[in-house]
């Protein structure tokens, strides 16, 4: 568990650094700072209108007593891709873009979930 806090708070900021020097290189300061801001007020635009269809969603299934776990599931992979957009840098925007685009999400999530069944099988099988 403690190795994805080490990419996290350690390895990822230094690709970042990497990353935007790159785009500044290619870019100047100006445009890649344009980039940065412009990805991060699109990204969140985005994520914003899709959390209020997820919401929608997730009303309409609880009134009707139906099951809403994936929604809310949903709902928490999209508010983690807002939040890579809202820290500045390229490669936590690429992260944000592939949580944001809805096929992308479904496609991390549904790996994700059998991810975790097959861990749990592992776990059971040992017992």
């Amino acid at each position: 568990m403690f190795y994805p806090f080490v990419v996290f708070f350690l390895v990822l900021p230094i690709i970042e650094i990497w990353a935007l020097i790159k785009l500044g290189n290619y870019f100047g300061f100006f445009g890649t700072l344009i980039i940065i801001i412009g990805t991060a007020i699109i990204g969140i635009f985005i994520a914003k209108q899709q959390g209020l269809g997820i919401i929608f969603s997730l009303q309409s299934k609880l009134a009707q007593g139906k099951q809403a776990l994936p929604e809310i599931v949903e709902g928490l992979a999209l508010l983690i891709g807002a939040l890579f957009f809202i820290i500045p840098g390229a490669i936590t925007d690429i992260f944000g873009i592939i949580l944001i685009i809805p096929s992308f999400r479904k496609f991390l999530l549904k790996l994700a979930v059998n991810k975790i069944i097959d861990e749990l099988r592992k776990r059971e099988n040992r017992y």
